[in-house]
């Protein structure tokens, strides 16, 4: 009888650098990390399996092509760069794409993320091509024995670390944008330098992802309603649904505050143009006047007054002094 391929891999486990991250057994007693990744659905002692792989790397594809009944289908999301969230199921296996935070070096959340998943009632596979926060939160909890009864449970432990870490994302961004305001209404000298497109383009991309999920959850309730099986994940969506809702409202709310303060933006803009054009105009209509005089007394005609008076330079500048002052009293009068 040919060997087990998944025992074949994990002969040939060395850590970190056979692109696994991290991989863990849980039983009654909570999470303990494994020394090699477990792929076959017989665990020695634990109840279940989480191995968490990094995609970039060909050896972590290499050792989830040998588990063991792993639909294409599955396989096939560990291995493209699939972005559109989805929830499927074929086979006794639970598997698809769902949204993360990307992360840096301090921890700090870049924009959407992805981890492709797969389970089944002993095994869950995950995987990363960047690092991720809820993810990774996910990992920090196992490791200090939070309780995962299955497999599912921890998707929807997952979920619910995503759902608050966008939260936290949205309470950052609502307070910029309260800080936008607060300068906005000052009526400063440059309105349009206030990062409000930025704080919006963020919006509206934290949206999306919440709506995708909201939809994704929604499609997988309704299966799951009409009897497929979806491991037992029936009830675990329907919360997860409300918590997505809510934060989308206030995601919602926000942009919808962000396109007030833009529209106030480009009042102040148009008002400050209104302005500055204004005074254009009463400068150019001053000018006029005196433009003809110089023009009238700088023709080279014979009968100009003052053609051979040394006084005349002087009596031109009175005069256009005093056309500037009745036209500029003519335009007091009218309001300008």
């Amino acid at each position: 009888m040919p060997a087990d391929p998944s025992a074949r891999i994990s002969e040939a486990w060395d850590g970190p650098s056979s692109g696994v991250i991290c991989c863990f057994g849980f039983d009654a007693g909570g999470a303990r990390a494994l020394a090699e990744p477990r792929l076959s659905a017989e665990g020695a002692g634990e109840a279940w399996s989480w191995t968490h792989v990094r995609l970039g790397d060909v050896r972590a594809l290499a050792l989830l092509r040998a588990v063991r009944n792993l639909p294409a289908e599955a396989l096939e999301l560990f291995a493209a760069s699939e972005s559109r969230i989805q929830i499927g199921e074929e086979a006794g296996w639970m598997f698809g794409v769902l949204p993360d935070l990307e992360r840096d070096l301090s921890g700090q959340p870049q924009g959407p993320g992805r981890l492709v998943f797969a389970l089944d009632g002993a095994r869950l596979l995950t995987g990363r091509l960047h690092p991720l926060l809820a993810i990774d939160d996910l990992r920090r909890a196992a490791q200090l024995g939070e309780r995962l009864v299955t497999p599912a449970g921890a998707v929807v432990a997952h979920l619910q670390f995503y759902v608050d870490r966008i939260e936290q994302v949205i309470d950052d961004l609502a307070q910029q944008l309260a800080g936008i305001e607060d300068y906005v209404l000052t009526e400063p000298q440059n309105p349009g330098e206030t990062g409000l497109s930025a704080l919006r383009r963020k919006l509206a991309r934290q949206r999306r992802e919440l709506q995708a999920l909201r939809s994704t959850l929604a499609r997988a309730l309704a299966r799951g309603r009409r009897g497929e099986r979806l491991l037992g994940l029936t009830d675990e969506f329907a919360e997860l649904i409300a918590g997505v809702e809510d934060a989308d409202r206030e995601t919602g709310v926000l942009q919808e505050r962000g396109r007030l303060l833009h529209e106030e933006v480009d009042t102040l803009i148009n008002s400050a143009t209104n302005r500055s054009m204004r005074a254009l105009t009463i400068v150019s209509t001053l000018l006029i006047p005196p433009t003809l005089v110089t023009g009238a007394f700088g023709m080279n005609l014979k009968g100009i007054p003052f053609e051979n008076s040394s006084g005349g330079f002087a009596a031109v500048v009175v005069l256009c002094a005093i056309v500037v002052g009745g036209a500029l009293f003519v335009l007091r009068r009218l309001g300008m």
